[in-house]
């Protein structure tokens, strides 16, 4: 039996359920609204001491960190195989998605919480988001979200998010030229991974991510929209807009 707990099909949520979808695993989903701080309820804390998504948790072993769930997915579930038989290109696969982890993924996160949460935030006021940080089990999140319940982050602060993301997308177009798939000739674990961040690129960066400038990233992204496991996965519940909307945003 495995129970996934996520929040809408972007960002790490996205991650574990393409891989899930392309392993054929049945699973019973959990869907946590963060915009409505689900994640910090005692019922789900209780799962993950973190308060974040996603968890996974198969036959009573909570599993946590989307990269980690991935690579265990993986493992149980060998067909088909989503890390490359080439040693090399697993380690490949492997930088790839640490790069993603420490760096590509959380800058991509800063500008989104900037122009998403931040109006948000404001919108519940000073003495709410006081009692919702409150509850919130990380120290490191509790400053973010204390840093975007005031002024958010400085231009400087996003200034550097969006240098990290040039460097993202130079390195990404160089992996693609080298090869079909970021790990090398087979489709792995750190296009997933990829996915949670490239989605929104052309979007967040015209002038860098475009027909001529990224034309193997626009390639791969249409080849990665096109997988049966990445639509479902699209179509999985997304509560933001409503909740947005009951906000007054």
């Amino acid at each position: 039996m495995i129970d996934l707990y996520h929040a809408e099909p972007v960002a790490n949520s996205v991650k574990v359920l393409i891989c899930c979808f392309e392993k054929g695993v049945d699973f019973a989903s959990h869907y946590v609204n963060l915009l409505a701080f689900e994640q910090h309820d005692p019922a789900y804390t209780a799962i993950n001491p973190d308060g974040i998504v996603p968890t996974l948790v198969h036959d009573g072993a909570v599993i946590t960190e989307s990269s980690v769930i991935n690579e265990y997915l993986d493992d149980v579930f060998p067909d088909p195989p989503l890390k490359p038989a080439d040693p090399v290109e697993r380690a490949r696969m492997r930088i790839w998605t640490k790069y993603i982890d420490d760096y590509f993924g959380p800058h991509g996160s800063r500008i989104g919480w900037h122009f998403l949460l931040h109006p948000l935030a404001r919108k519940l006021g000073e003495d709410a988001m006081a009692e919702r940080i409150a509850k919130i089990p990380m120290a490191d999140r509790r400053e973010k979200w204390a840093t975007i319940a005031k002024q958010s982050f400085t231009p400087e602060q996003l200034d550097e998010s969006r240098g990290y993301l040039a460097e993202g997308v130079r390195r990404l177009e160089a992996l693609l030229r080298r090869s079909e798939w970021t790990a090398g000739a087979s489709y792995s674990l750190s296009d997933i991974a990829t996915y949670c961040v490239a989605p929104a690129l052309p979007r967040l960066m015209p002038e860098r991510v475009n027909a001529q400038a990224t034309p193997r990233i626009l390639e791969w992204l249409a080849a990665m929209n096109a997988r049966p496991a990445v639509q479902k996965a699209l179509a999985m519940p997304n509560k933001v807009p409503e909740t947005l909307a009951a906000a007054g945003l």
